[in-house]
């Protein structure tokens, strides 16, 4: 994936549901305040929720962009043709590789909503100076996803020893048009079904297949990969404490990452002292004015997330029901 020309601008791509508007928000201003106009060439983002986007949160959402605001897309995820019927997690998976059809660059960072931008970033955060994406090798041995990614190992036919030195399985993550490209070509020709039926049907997983089916056709990552990890710190659901916040911001500082994750289930469950620490910090870094907006939000998220919640439980039992 080198090219003469060097990093060229980039394409971010994030798909939001309702429970994690608030949060997509944050992203949204995140972008506005610390992306370079020069280096983003637009931002998609998908909209992957029952109901759809309200018309007044998609003017608020494209607003919060400031001056990356005239390059947001805000699509409905029936624009990728994807209709999968299973649940919502399975199918915004495919929807991260289904993406590069909307995606006129060489490259795109797929983002979840919970990832902030925290600093000012260029290109180069990105990519390295030859193209290849930046990111990080470790060993999934001992890793909760060591299950997901043997499988799309055993589907590719791949050895399993590559477990030992695997790259990152999370956001941000950069992805090549061309390569996700092929792959979803290559899956449905392999297959004889569509990408998302056959996705679903092996159960797949989204950042593993893209990594591995690179290593499948390359035989290793020099051609597509540069091991320099993108940090970014998060607050996830089992550390949604004030301890847990004070070790994600110190591990941001002192590494100096461009990006910042607070999870959803973690923003659920904070308590005060840690909802303090996290809104100061925010505050330091521009995302809210002030602790009082940033409590504001919270309370707006955690009714978004209630109803989120109770949506799914209704629409659980129904199917019951039907089967």
């Amino acid at each position: 994936m080198q090219t003469d020309r060097g990093p060229r601008p980039l394409t971010f791509v994030t798909i939001t549901y309702r429970a994690e508007d608030t949060l997509q928000l944050l992203q949204a201003r995140s972008l506005g305040l610390y992306a370079r106009p020069e280096d983003v060439a637009s931002v998609i983002v998908i909209d992957n929720g029952v109901p759809r986007m309200s018309r007044r949160t998609r003017r608020r959402l494209r607003d919060a962009y400031g001056p990356l605001a005239d390059r947001v897309r805000i699509v409905p995820r029936s624009e990728l043709g994807n209709d999968v019927a299973s649940s919502g997690w399975m199918s915004q998976q495919v929807m991260k590789l289904a993406a590069h059809s909307m995606v006129e660059t060489p490259t795109y960072i797929l983002l979840d909503a919970k990832n902030h931008l925290i600093r000012p970033v260029a290109v180069g955060d990105f990519l390295a100076e030859d193209g290849r994406a930046r990111t990080g090798f470790h060993s999934y041995r001992d890793h909760p996803l060591l299950p997901r990614v043997r499988r799309v190992l055993e589907y590719l036919d791949l050895d399993q020893s590559a477990v030992d030195r695997f790259p990152p399985t999370s956001t941000p993550f950069v992805m090549h048009r061309e390569v996700a490209g092929s792959l979803v070509e290559d899956i449905e020709r392999s297959s004889g079904r569509a990408f998302a039926a056959e996705f679903v049907r092996a159960d797949l997983t989204e950042f593993p297949l893209y990594s591995a089916w690179l290593l499948r056709r390359d035989g290793g990552w020099d051609r597509t990969y540069v091991d320099d990890a993108i940090q970014s710190p998060t607050v996830w659901g089992g550390g949604a404490t004030r301890s847990g916040v004070d070790h994600a911001i110190e591990q941001a500082r002192a590494s100096d990452a461009p990006a910042f994750g607070v999870h959803r289930r973690a923003l659920h469950r904070l308590d005060d002292e840690g909802l303090r620490v996290l809104a100061a910090f925010l505050t330091e870094r521009r995302l809210v004015s002030d602790p009082a907006e940033f409590r504001s939000l919270r309370r707006t998220f955690q009714r978004q997330y209630g109803a989120e919640i109770l949506r799914a439980r209704v629409a659980s039992r129904l199917r019951a029901r039907r089967s």
